[in-house]
């Protein structure tokens, strides 16, 4: 199954959630369990970023994956988001499987969607997050 295309906006400083289910052709999830994704962006200054479910600070943004429904969940919150001063970015989000495709072949990657994304700016300069 051919990869998607899909454009999206993150507002600068403010939390974004990207979530999705994977599906086969009859709309069934897709258990990818013990699989794991990552979202790979380079920006229109040439930076790249990689944002992994084998993150482990969830300080900077979380990923999940809930195997058997074929949910992943991207997370990234506001001081995060805060510091993106790029305006646009070409992404890829791929999974990766557990198992080998075949003996010595390496493991399964699926690129599910493609696009870009846009930077919605903040008008203030203020850099300090509210803090409530």
């Amino acid at each position: 199954m051919p990869a998607s295309k899909y454009d999206f906006s993150v507002e600068q400083g403010t939390s974004f959630k990207l979530a999705l289910i994977y599906k086969d052709p009859n709309g069934t999830p897709i258990n990818i369990t013990n699989w794991c994704a990552r979202l790979i962006w380079t920006t229109d200054d040439g930076s790249t970023q990689v944002f992994s479910t084998s993150n482990i600070d969830y300080s900077v943004y979380k990923f999940s994956i809930s195997g058997t429904e074929g949910k992943l969940l991207l997370q990234i919150p506001a001081r995060t988001t805060n510091l993106f001063l790029f305006d646009k970015a070409k992404y890829d989000l791929e999974l990766e499987s557990p198992n080998n495709i075949y003996s010595g072949g390496g493991n399964e990657i699926i690129r599910l969607i493609f696009g870009t994304v846009k930077i919605t700016h903040r008008f203030s300069e203020n850099n300090t997050l509210l803090d409530c």
